[in-house]
């Protein structure tokens, strides 16, 4: 019996198994949907940075899906958009952005997962050093490439103690 399982289970396992990879874990530096997906990041960094709203959200589909520190979820493209806009518009706050190095997961050739952790740093407009919240977290990025370009589908963020510059694999070690 165990043998005849064997033969029906391993052509199925090797057909579907999918192999992922990982830019900071196993992917080649030449591998160019790794490249473009952490290219994105940049690209969003320095949208954010310069509050350029319609670059940063070029790179969503319209069906997206948005989960904030907070917890609200944000769905359509256009939701995501407004809160972005809240963001980046407020009368008397501002802010400084920072993304660290992003860690990519490709699932499949359409499919992919982008960790990486942002620092937001609030402060009264014209004074940035009074600093009046900071906000430090990591960001999820579902991503899926529809017609030859990757889009961000779904995110979800959270609220971290620290900002990693780098998003590492860790262990638990038992004692």
């Amino acid at each position: 019996m165990k043998k005849y399982l064997t033969l029906i289970l391993l052509p199925l396992v090797l057909c579907c198994d999918q192999p992922s990879s990982d830019s900071q874990g196993g992917a080649t530096p030449d591998n160019a949907d790794a490249l473009l997906l952490t290219d994105m990041i940049a690209v969003r960094e320095k949208a954010m940075i310069e509050k350029d709203i319609d670059t940063a959200m070029s790179q969503f589909s319209d069906d997206a899906t948005w989960i904030n520190s907070q917890g609200y979820y944000f769905e359509g493209k256009q939701n995501v958009v407004e809160f972005h806009n809240m963001l980046a518009g407020r009368e008397t706050l501002d802010y400084t952005y920072e993304a660290g190095e992003p860690r990519v997961k490709l699932v499949d050739s359409t499919n992919a997962i982008v960790y990486y952790s942002w620092k937001m740093f609030w402060f009264k407009k014209g004074s940035p050093e009074d600093v009046t919240n900071e906000e430090i977290g990591l960001m999820t990025l579902t991503a899926q490439k529809r017609q030859g370009q990757w889009y961000w589908i779904a995110v979800t963020n959270q609220h971290t103690p620290w900002f990693y510059e780098t998003i590492d694999p860790v262990t638990v070690d038992e004692e």
